[in-house]
C-alpha cells in the first residue's frame, strides 16, 4: 500500500504529462468517481498546473482517513492504517511517514476551501488513480486488500489444564481499517501443515475466539471453554499451533497469519480451592446444628474428589495451615461430596472443631474448606481462605412471613371480601401467632415494624400458626390501621407480623407488603401466581420449556387456563386485552385440576406472535385464567415469569417416560418400582440419579434443586445402554432426607449426570405421575368354624400364599345378626390373635367382638382379619364370614 518516494515521483511526473493539454484547455468541469460513485463536494475540482485539486475534507474522508488540521502551522495531517501524510498550505513539499517528497502543485486555498492534489494523496493512501480525457473524469479505486496480522505468539500462563492457561498475542494488520474482526484459531500441531485460508474460513464459530480491532497489538487469554478448530476442548499434553484470521469488511477480503510456534498446556494436578466461604449462626441448639456453612464451588471440580469443612477456633486460626488441615482426624471435619453446584449446609449436632471439641455456643470460630484431589495425593490438596469469625449465640431474630397476597373474593362491602394468603416463616418455633395489618396504600411506604408493634388489637386480625402456609378471610368488622372499616373502593396493601413467643416475646418481624388490592363489586376472576419457566432439554423447540404455576385460589368460576409465551422485549406491554386476543394456535390450554400445575410445552408450541419457540430468544410466560359460564369473558392475567432463554445447555439429554409403580408391601422404598427411557445419546453421560420428590414440592423442583441434592437422598443408576427399571432400596429417601413411606404422594425425577468434560452439565427429566405407596395384603381363605366336642368354637383357615406385610391374624367372633365389615373389624373391642398357626379354638375367657362373653345357645359367625405390619388400618384385609355356629 505504501509507495516509495521514487515510485511516487514517477507517478507525479506521468500524471503531469497526461494532464498538460487538458489543463491548458482549462476544461470547465472535472468529475471524480470513487469506487464507481461520483464524489459530491461543496467546491468543484480544479485543474491547477496540470494537477486536479480536491477539497481536503472530501478526499480524506472518502479514503477512510483521519484528518487533523493545524490552523496555526497551516498543516494538514492524514492517517490511514500505518501511513501518515503531512502537507503544508502553500508548500510544494510533503512527508510520507516522515520521508520528504516534492509536489508539482502546492496545497492551496481556493474559495475558502483547502485544496490538495488528488493523485498524490490517493496513491500515498494506497488507492489506484486513472484519468479519462474524453469525459474529463478521475477514477479512484481503493484496493480493499487485507493484510494478515503478524508475530502471532502463544504461551502458557496458567496451570488449570484448559484453554484459560493459553495467552495469545499478535501484531495488528497493516490494513486494520479494512478489517471487521480477527479470529483466533487453535490447531492441533499434527494438523498445522495442512491448515490454510480455506480451512480457516470453514471453522465453526464455536471453535474460535473473536477479537475486535482497536488499532493496537493485542494480547488475549482464552477461556476455560475454548476449543480447537475441530471442536475439542483444549487439554493438557496436546501440542497446538495458533493462527489469526483477519476478516475484511469487503466480502472475500480475508487474510491468514503464519502459525505461532508450537505450544503445549502443562496443566496441574492440584485441586483448586473453593472461594467465598461463609459461616452463619442459624439456630439455637447449642451445637453444630447452629452453624450453617456455604461456599462457592471450585472453578474446576474435575480434579476434586470431595471437600472437607473444617471448623477452627478463631484463636488458632492464625496458625492454621494446609498441613494442619490435611492432618485433621476424620471425626473432626465434615466431608462433603461435590455436586456441581455451590454449597450450603447446616452441620450436624455431633460436628466437632479441628481440636476435637464439640461445636458450642459462646466460642468464636473460623471455617475453612479443604479441596481433596482425585489422586489422593496430599501434595495436591488445596486449602481455602477462612470465613469471617462467627460466634454461636442465642439468636433474637424472628423470621418474617413471605409472599403475602390479598384478593377480593366476595361482595359484602366489608372485610369479608378480603382473603389474605401468605407463606409461614420457615422456622415457627419462636413464633406465637401472626397478625394481619390492612394498610391504605397511601400510608404503606411509611408502615414499619415499630408502627405495627404499637397498634392495638382492634386494628389487626390475629391468626394462629398451623404448621402450614396460611389462607385467611378477614371478619366483617375488620378495620385498616387507621381505624376505618375495610370497604369497597379503597386501595390497600397487606402486611403480616410474626409475633415472638417465650424467650422471644416482644421480638417481632414484619413481612414485605402485598401487591395493591382494591375491593369492588366486580366478581372478577383471580389470576394464578408464582409462574415459572425453565429450560430443561435440548430439542431446540418448545419441548425445552417447563412451565409451572400455582392455581388461582378460587377456581369455581374458571373454565381453564391458557399458557402464553411472550418475547421478553414485548412483555412490558403485554396486557389482559392483548392476552384475550391471542389466537388459539398461539397458546397452550391447560385444564384446571385443583392442584398446582406444571407442564412441558409441545414441540409445535408458538409464542403469542405466532413464531415457533426456539433457542436464543428471551421469553416470559403469562397464564390467563379464563372464565366459564356466567363469567365467560371475565378473564384474569397473571404476572409474568422471570425471563428464560432456551439454549443448548449441554450435550446431555434428559431421560424420558419416567414412571413410578407401587409393587410391594414393605412400606418403604422397596415398594417403589421406577422405570425410564435412557437419554438418546449416552456418550457424555456418567450415570443417572433417581430423585423422589414429595408431590407438594414437585412444581418448584428444578435442575438446580436436583443438582444440589445430597448423595444420601437419591439413588444412583449406572447406564446400561438400555432403558432402565429398578426397585429402590429399603433405606431409600426422598430429596428432603425423609424415608420413603406409605401414605405420602410422590413424583419421581431422573437427573442425567454428565461425565468427563461434561461434568457439571446435567439434565432433568419431566416428573412421573403422582404415586402414593399403600400396603395391600391378602385375606385368608377356606375359613371354617364348627363346634368342637367340648362345646367350644373351633376355627380353621388357610393363610395367603404371600404373607408379606402381614403382622398377625385376628380371629373375630361376631353375633350372627350383626352387620360386619372392615371398618367394624378395625374397631372391634376384642379378637383372638393368631401368630404361627392356621386356626384356634375358643376357651371360656374368650369374648365376641363387642367384648361380651360367648354364650351357649347364641349363634355366631367367624371372620379373620389379616393385620398389616405397617400399622395402617386401611391396609388390613378382612375375610368373608364362616357359616353360622351355635355353641
Amino acid at each position: 500500500m505504501r509507495k516509495l518516494m521514487i515510485t511516487l515521483a514517477a507517478g507525479i511526473l506521468m500524471f503531469s504529462v497526461l494532464f498538460q493539454t487538458q489543463a491548458q484547455a482549462a476544461a470547465p468541469t472535472t468529475t471524480v468517481y470513487v469506487n464507481g460513485v461520483k464524489l459530491a463536494t461543496d467546491q468543484a475540482p480544479k485543474i491547477v498546473g496540470s494537477r486536479i485539486l480536491l477539497p481536503l475534507r472530501a478526499i480524506f474522508e472518502v479514503l477512510d482517513s483521519t484528518v487533523d488540521w493545524n490552523a496555526k502551522a497551516k498543516t494538514v495531517t492524514a492517517t490511514r492504517d500505518d501511513t501518515t501524510i503531512v502537507l503544508k498550505l502553500g508548500s510544494k513539499t510533503a512527508t510520507i511517514n516522515n520521508e520528504t517528497v516534492t509536489l508539482d502543485v502546492a496545497a492551496q486555498l481556493i474559495n475558502g476551501r483547502t485544496m490538495i492534489p488528488v493523485r498524490f494523496v490517493s496513491e500515498a493512501m494506497g488507492a489506484e488513480v486513472d484519468w479519462n480525457a474524453g469525459s474529463k473524469s478521475v477514477y479512484i479505486k481503493t484496493s480493499g486488500i487485507v493484510s494478515p496480522p503478524s508475530n502471532v505468539y502463544a504461551q502458557v500462563v496458567g496451570k488449570k489444564g484448559n484453554g484459560s492457561d493459553l495467552e495469545i498475542s499478535f501484531s495488528k494488520s497493516n490494513t486494520e481499517s479494512a478489517i471487521d474482526h480477527y479470529r483466533i484459531l487453535v490447531v492441533k500441531a499434527s494438523n498445522s501443515s495442512s491448515f490454510g485460508l480455506a480451512t480457516a474460513l470453514s471453522v465453526n464459530s464455536r471453535n474460535y475466539t473473536t477479537a475486535v480491532p482497536y488499532s493496537e497489538n493485542q494480547t488475549i487469554t482464552l477461556s476455560a471453554q475454548a476449543r480447537d478448530v475441530n471442536g475439542d476442548l483444549l487439554q493438557v499434553n496436546q501440542a497446538y499451533a495458533v493462527y489469526v484470521l483477519a476478516i475484511g469488511k469487503a466480502n472475500g477480503q480475508n487474510a491468514l497469519s503464519q502459525a505461532s510456534s508450537t505450544v503445549m498446556i502443562s496443566g496441574n494436578a492440584a485441586a483448586p480451592a473453593v472461594t467465598n466461604v461463609k459461616a452463619n449462626d442459624v439456630n439455637d441448639y447449642g451445637d453444630g446444628r447452629d452453624l450453617q456453612v456455604s461456599f462457592t464451588k471450585a472453578s474446576d471440580e474435575t480434579k476434586i474428589n470431595h471437600y472437607r469443612v473444617l471448623v477452627v477456633k478463631s484463636v488458632n486460626a492464625g496458625n492454621f495451615s494446609l498441613a494442619k488441615a490435611v492432618a485433621a482426624a476424620s471425626s473432626n471435619y465434615t466431608a462433603v461430596n461435590k455436586s456441581g453446584s455451590n454449597f450450603i449446609q447446616t452441620l450436624s449436632s455431633g460436628a466437632r472443631d479441628t481440636d476435637g471439641a464439640a461445636i458450642a455456643s459462646g466460642v468464636s470460630y473460623r471455617v475453612y474448606v479443604l479441596s481433596v484431589s482425585n489422586d489422593n495425593n496430599t501434595g495436591n490438596y488445596t486449602l481455602s481462605g477462612g470465613s469471617a469469625d462467627v460466634v454461636l449465640t442465642k439468636n433474637s431474630n424472628i423470621e418474617a412471613a413471605s409472599s403475602v397476597v390479598a384478593f377480593d373474593v366476595s361482595d359484602y362491602n366489608d372485610g369479608r371480601d378480603m382473603r389474605v394468603i401468605f407463606n409461614k416463616a420457615a422456622n415457627e418455633s419462636k413464633i406465637s401467632q401472626y397478625r394481619i395489618f390492612v394498610v391504605k396504600t397511601a400510608f404503606a411506604d411509611s408502615f414499619s415494624l415499630s408502627t405495627a408493634n404499637a397498634l392495638p388489637s382492634t386494628l389487626f386480625t390475629a391468626v394462629n400458626k398451623t404448621g402450614n402456609n396460611i389462607t385467611q378471610s378477614l371478619p366483617s368488622g375488620a378495620k385498616d390501621t387507621t381505624g376505618d372499616k375495610i370497604v369497597n373502593g379503597a386501595s390497600y396493601k397487606v402486611f403480616v407480623l410474626s409475633v415472638g413467643t417465650n424467650d422471644y416475646k416482644g421480638i417481632n418481624s414484619l413481612s414485605a407488603p402485598s401487591p395493591v388490592v382494591m375491593l369492588t363489586n366486580s366478581a372478577s376472576l383471580t389470576a394464578v401466581t408464582d409462574v415459572k419457566a425453565a429450560d430443561i432439554s435440548d430439542y431446540k423447540d418448545a419441548r425445552d420449556m417447563f412451565v409451572s404455576f400455582n392455581k388461582a385460589y378460587d377456581e369455581t368460576n374458571i373454565s381453564h387456563y391458557r399458557v402464553l409465551v411472550v418475547k421478553t422485549a414485548n412483555a412490558n406491554n403485554f396486557t389482559l386485552n392483548k392476552a384475550n386476543e391471542v389466537s388459539s394456535s398461539n397458546y397452550t390450554q391447560v385444564n384446571k385440576t385443583n392442584n398446582t400445575l406444571s407442564l412441558i410445552l409441545a414441540s409445535g408450541t408458538r409464542d403469542v406472535n405466532g413464531d415457533t419457540i426456539r433457542n436464543g430468544v428471551s421469553y416470559r410466560v403469562f397464564v390467563l385464567s379464563v372464565g366459564g359460564g356466567s363469567f365467560n369473558g371475565s378473564n384474569a392475567l397473571s404476572s409474568p415469569s422471570p425471563a428464560v432463554t432456551l439454549e443448548d445447555n449441554t450435550s446431555i439429554g434428559a431421560a424420558t417416560s419416567v414412571t413410578a409403580t407401587d409393587v410391594n408391601d414393605h412400606a418403604d422404598g422397596r415398594d417403589l418400582l421406577v422405570t425410564f427411557n435412557k437419554a438418546s445419546d449416552e456418550r457424555n453421560i456418567s450415570h443417572y440419579r433417581v430423585l423422589v420428590v414429595k408431590t407438594a414440592n414437585a412444581s418448584n423442583f428444578t435442575l438446580l434443586s436436583a443438582a444440589s441434592v445430597t448423595s444420601s437422598n437419591y439413588t444412583t443408576v449406572n447406564k446400561t445402554g438400555s432403558n432402565l427399571r429398578l426397585n429402590l432400596d429399603a433405606g431409600a429417601r426422598d430429596v428432603d432426607g425423609a424415608k420413603i413411606q406409605n401414605g405420602v404422594s410422590y413424583r419421581v425425577f431422573i437427573l442425567t449426570v454428565g461425565a468427563g468434560t461434561n461434568n457439571g452439565n446435567n439434565a432433568l427429566s419431566a416428573p412421573s405421575a403422582d404415586i402414593t405407596l399403600n400396603t395391600s395384603i391378602a385375606s385368608v381363605a377356606n375359613l371354617s368354624a364348627k363346634i368342637a366336642d367340648n362345646g367350644k368354637i373351633e376355627v380353621n383357615f388357610d393363610k395367603p400364599q404371600n404373607q408379606t406385610g402381614i403382622a398377625y391374624y385376628a380371629v373375630m367372633i361376631v353375633p350372627s345378626d350383626s352387620a360386619f365389615d372392615l371398618k367394624a373389624a378395625n374397631n372391634a373391642a376384642y379378637f383372638i390373635q393368631v401368630n404361627g398357626g392356621t386356626g384356634t379354638t375358643t376357651n371360656d375367657s374368650d369374648k365376641d367382638v363387642n367384648g361380651a362373653a360367648i354364650t351357649s345357645g347364641s349363634s355366631y359367625k367367624v371372620y379373620v382379619l389379616s393385620v398389616a405390619a405397617s400399622g395402617n388400618p386401611a391396609s388390613n384385609a378382612l375375610s368373608g364370614p364362616s357359616g353360622i355356629v351355635t355353641p
